[in-house]
């Protein structure tokens, strides 16, 4: 029978948190490039899709005319923001945006701590949107937006502002979207955490 010193107890417990943490880190990041490459495949498809079997502003009623198939260009950024600005420096400006984003996105993703769940599921829904929609800038200078949904009109008289209608949008928007959402949730979660450990 071999007793271990607690020399060797420290060392085998020191061993095993690193290997727990280097299965968690390599965990989070294929569950970051999985999820990165499946949103722009899909995303990829359904424009496909959109661009092979309708015409450019055609409008297929799926839900009344609450929810729309609508087939449009939008050369600006996520949900048709600046859309209407007609700059020939804006698709370039907003290409290198995006590549700025994206250093961005993969540093949060890499000082988040490994212990943090659901960081791969939400930086690779983030990461997979801003890749999909670049594709579109660089390839075309526009993107194919056309899920679109109908809500209360919104106005802002001061900022002359009035929306009758969401903004167009596409699948790598939708992704975006919901990854900030979970990446919010994250944050509120681990922010918690942190302030009970300090009481």
């Amino acid at each position: 029978m071999t007793i271990e010193s607690p020399t060797e107890k420290n060392y085998i417990k020191y061993y095993t948190s690193e290997v727990k943490g280097i299965m968690m880190k390599n965990r989070r990041i294929k569950i970051f490039i999985i999820v990165s490459v499946s949103v722009i495949i899909v995303d990829h498809i359904t424009k496909w899709i959109i661009k092979s079997t309708m015409d450019l502003h055609q409008t297929i009623n799926v839900i009344g005319d609450f929810f729309t198939i609508s087939y449009i260009l939008n050369s600006g950024i996520a949900f048709g923001l600046f859309d209407s600005n007609k700059s020939p420096v804006k698709t370039p400006l907003l290409i290198i945006i995006s590549i700025v984003a994206l250093a961005i996105i993969l540093y949060i993703f890499f000082s988040l701590p490994k212990s943090v769940k659901m960081s791969g599921l939400a930086m690779g829904l983030i990461f997979g949107g801003a890749i999909g929609n670049m594709i579109d800038r660089i390839a075309r200078g526009e993107v194919i937006d056309f899920l679109d949904f109908d809500f209360p009109d919104i106005s802002i008289k001061f900022l002359n502002i009035r929306m009758t209608r969401w903004p167009t949008f596409n699948a790598a928007d939708s992704c975006v979207l919901v990854g900030i959402i979970i990446l919010l949730i994250i944050i509120i979660i681990e922010g918690g955490k942190a302030d009970q450990q300090e009481r």
